[in-house]
């Protein structure tokens, strides 16, 4: 029989939440959620009149998004981190259940030749978002048990699990086809294996390998055209390259300033998908140089932030947490500078959201559950390092009263 973790919650502590709140990690995903909805809003006001007959479309919907993960955030935020240790390997096999559901005809929701959605009926969820976060407590749950074995073993086989189940997801992902979450994924799993204690020299051929097999399923089909258009953007700017041109238009028009909230002429239809893939480019065409470099920063600090809380954490001895803060920056950071690079024509379009700024529920839902268990893994942290118990939820009194009587018979 196979033993559930117990989820254990926090007694309501209206003393302790605010002085154990990272308040520099607060401020910098407050700052990005703003400017994501402001941009948001300015990006897709056009393109939802046209599609919706509503021009407040897209921004209700990822307000209502917002609303949702927020709750989710609130709630995740008072479980604690060693809950997610012990359930986090049981909802591997859930999510790789859903990448193959999502595969099948009349199960998955096609978009623009995709099928990355299960459809709900009032949201779609992406499970590649989903598969991020599973992943990430999986790797971590997993160095926590076999940490010493994959640092010391002249063996491959403790690595050898983990190489397979990256294998399978990014296998499952890439039928979908989802070739950017698929090198999140296999990116911030490499890492995590580094930090976990993976010899560099085994590291490197995992790599190594990785990238002979990537190279040649980027240059597949239409991935192969989209390296072309990369290469000479402009020789294809009628077709392949129409996308990578007009992001550049956009970034080269707004120069040190910008041409004002509103001001974006891209977003008029000429750019696709402005509100989603591209709004880095309309956010640098409405606030120049100077917004891409405020964004970058608050991006940057936020990750930084992670990596703090998490050196912070394994230094108190909560290495889980400390193997899960890690992760979320490197997926974070890794996403931010994928998506940046589609917009600046260094990467070809990959269908990368900007975590918490383009439109996106699943990516907003997770992002922002993502964002509570790293506030969490800094709370549990200060406790420590402050000598303080951890609270615990008080065990129910008809639990207690049926305890006492089986005591007393």
């Amino acid at each position: 029989m196979i033993k559930l973790p117990t989820l254990t919650l926090d007694a309501p502590d209206n003393n302790f939440w605010s002085r154990y709140v990272d308040r520099d990690l607060l401020i910098a995903l407050l700052a990005i959620i703003g400017i994501g909805i402001v941009m948001l809003a300015s990006a897709s006001l056009w393109v939802a009149e046209k599609q919706y007959n509503d021009p407040y479309f897209y921004l209700q919907r990822q307000t209502f998004y917002l609303a949702i993960g927020v709750v989710l955030a609130l709630g995740m935020y008072q479980i604690r981190v060693d809950f997610w240790q012990q359930l986090g390997v049981r909802l591997l096999p859930l999510v790789l259940v859903l990448l193959v559901l999502v595969l099948i005809p009349g199960i998955g929701k096609e978009v623009n030749g995709s099928r990355r959605w299960l459809n709900l009926g009032f949201m779609a969820i992406q499970v590649s978002e989903l598969a991020k976060l599973i992943m990430l407590l999986y790797l971590s749950g997993y160095l926590i048990r076999h940490g010493k074995s994959l640092a010391t073993s002249p063996s491959y086989q403790p690595l050898l699990i983990p190489l397979v189940v990256l294998g399978v997801t990014g296998g499952l992902l890439l039928l979908e086809p989802d070739f950017g979450s698929t090198i999140v994924i296999f990116v911030t799993g490499l890492s995590l294996l580094f930090l976990g204690g993976v010899p560099l020299q085994r590291l490197g051929i995992l790599i190594g390998g990785a990238i002979l097999v990537m190279i040649p399923v980027s240059m597949m089909g239409y991935r192969g055209d989209r390296w072309d258009a990369l290469m000479n953007p402009w020789a294809h700017e009628a077709d392949k390259g129409y996308q990578t041109v007009h992001a550049l238009m956009a970034i080269g028009d707004g120069g040190w300033f910008g041409n004002g909230l509103g001001g974006g002429i891209q977003k008029l239809f000429y750019l696709p998908e402005a509100h989603n893939d591209f709004i880095f480019s309309i956010l640098a065409e409405e606030f120049g140089f100077i917004g891409m470099l405020v964004v970058l920063s608050l991006y940057g600090w936020l990750v930084l932030r992670a990596f703090v809380i998490g050196f912070q954490a394994d230094k108190a001895g909560k290495h889980f947490g400390a193997y899960v803060a890690y992760g979320i920056g490197f997926w974070i950071g890794f996403q931010v500078i994928l998506h940046i690079g589609v917009n600046l024509a260094v990467l070809p379009p990959k269908g990368l959201t900007l975590p918490l700024m383009s439109y996106g529920g699943s990516s907003l839902l997770i992002t922002l559950m993502a964002m509570a268990l790293l506030m969490r893994v800094h709370r549990e942290t200060q406790l420590v390092q402050f000598g303080l118990p951890e609270v615990r939820a008080p065990k129910p009194p008809k639990a207690r009263a049926i305890r006492r009587t089986t005591r007393g018979e």
